[in-house]
């Protein structure tokens, strides 16, 4: 459950950046740039795929 509320929540995450990337809307804060969006949308995949992993021992 705690996977797919994080796997949801990294796919809005690379939308954001996406978006920003594409310059649709200007960013947040300063620090909120396309990159920060999308390495926050890695991490979080990649916390996804350790939570599922952890999940078939």
């Amino acid at each position: 459950m705690l996977g797919g509320f994080i796997n949801i929540l990294a796919a809005l995450c690379g939308v954001m950046g996406i978006l920003t990337a594409a310059e649709v809307f200007d960013p947040l804060m300063a620090a909120m740039t396309a990159t920060f969006w999308l390495i926050l949308a890695g991490v979080l995949f990649l916390a996804t795929i350790a939570m599922s992993a952890g999940k078939r021992e």
